[in-house]
């Protein structure tokens, strides 16, 4: 009993160390309980006359569960983080148990060895710890990774230990029906909602990865515009001097030396020139960098119409229009020819709506499903449709409409979105 005791102090010592639990202010009832609930450990082991079947199963409830409380009181919290300590607490001394059975008959003596080397290895890895002073990263992961797994992956192993005890007990029929055939049936449980959550994982970092691009893409397309305002206020510093000069050579009748002068004050302005004017600068910049890319492949982005000011943050924009080229570009470039290609991009707004089309040749078969969703032939279908659900997500929040096809080797996305006027960029 007293191995039971230091197990679970050395337990709790390490589990407020890696989860950065609160320092109880009742931490002492919160030890009394833990300890309260240790005491029928005696009598299941010695099942003395005056312990009926009644009585056994009430303390062994006492003992398994009693836990529970004394955690939530000692870390002030009843979460899924004290459900996680209680369920690893149960399982390694009972794995050790069994490892004991295989090698020594007597079965206190294995279950002082068990609780002894529970008890060492705990010890080490809080050593461990505070050598390296890896506290803080370990506060950090547990709180980033999904406690869900781990409580399923707990429950899975304690599932297990139970299996490997029930081949050692005598009455295994008996320990078969009240033991491991509702297991078996958690087990089946536990299976599906570790999958369940591995999809959900899944999906979560495809989320990420889009976007992490988007924002990539973003901060980009915010530098450049930086970069060209700066280089205005740059040329604006000096226009008064500028217009200084030319008024004294124009005055002084100098009309050569003014063009010359107004030729050099050109070539000072680095000004990059436009190559579109869709009404929005931050597009005109997001376009012109697009279209360099688009060049290194042998392709052109040809766009007409207007961009919106209001009615659509500049944000939103951004995501579906850079998503939508970024695909166009990369669909080009699965061409292995050298011929010259067009990525033709129309919008307009009209009557409080946003209109986007965007269309680009295609050299794989493209196949579009009924929620939108592109997989091609080819072994990297994921990249043709990247972006796509940012676009989509975003079209929904302006209760637009999307419409994708995939005609005549050309590929073609069509867009509507509802202007809110309260937006002014």
């Amino acid at each position: 009993m007293l191995a039971n005791i230091l197990e679970q102090l050395m337990f709790v010592t390490l589990a407020r160390t890696i989860c950065d639990f609160k320092s109880s202010r009742i931490r002492y009832l919160g030890y009394f309980l833990l300890i309260l609930t240790l005491l029928p450990v005696p009598i299941l082991m010695n099942k003395p006359d005056f312990c009926s079947k009644e009585m056994g199963l009430i303390l062994q409830l006492i003992y398994v569960f009693g836990r529970i409380p004394a955690y939530s009181v000692l870390f002030e919290e009843f979460s899924q983080r004290v459900l996680y300590i209680f369920l690893l607490s149960q399982w390694p001394p009972q794995i050790y148990l069994n490892i004991c059975k295989a090698f020594i008959k007597d079965y206190e003596l294995c279950n002082l060895i068990a609780f002894s080397a529970d008890i060492l290895i705990l010890f080490l890895i809080f050593i461990y710890i505070k050598r390296k002073k890896i506290e803080s990263m370990l506060h950090q992961i547990i709180k980033s990774l999904p406690k869900r797994l781990y409580i399923n992956i707990l429950l899975l192993l304690f599932i297990a230990a139970i299996f490997v005890m029930g081949e050692t007990k005598p009455d295994h029929e008996h320990y078969y029906k009240k033991y491991i055939l509702p297991s078996m049936m958690g087990l089946i449980v536990f299976l599906f909602s570790i999958v369940k959550i591995s999809i959900s994982e899944i999906e979560k970092k495809t989320t990420i990865d889009l976007l992490s691009k988007q924002v990539e893409n973003e901060v980009k397309y915010y530098e450049k515009i930086n970069t060209i305002y700066g280089e205005f206020r740059s040329f604006r510093h000096d226009f008064k001097n500028h217009v200084i000069c030319l008024r004294s050579l124009i005055e002084s009748n100098e009309k050569e030396n003014a063009l010359e002068y107004i030729n050099e004050i050109e070539g000072l302005s680095s000004v990059e020139k436009k190559q579109y004017n869709t009404g929005n600068i931050i597009i005109d910049a997001l376009l012109n960098d697009k279209n360099d890319r688009a060049a290194a492949i042998n392709t052109k982005i040809v766009f007409s119409g207007m961009v919106p000011t209001t009615g659509i943050s500049n944000v939103d924009l951004c995501i579906i229009m850079a998503n939508a080229i970024d695909n166009a570009i990369e669909a080009c470039a699965k061409d292995t020819s050298e011929k010259p290609k067009e990525i033709n991009a129309e919008a307009s707004f009209r009557q409080g709506y946003f209109f986007f089309k965007i269309t680009n040749p295609i050299y794989e078969a493209v196949e579009i499903k009924s929620n939108n969703t592109i997989t091609t032939s080819k072994s990297d279908k994921d990249r043709h449709g990247f972006g796509v659900t940012n676009i989509l997500r975003t079209v929904q929040k302006y209760d637009g409409e999307a419409e994708l096809s995939a005609d005549d080797n050309k590929f073609t996305l069509d867009l509507n979105l509802v202007l809110k006027p309260e937006i002014i960029k």
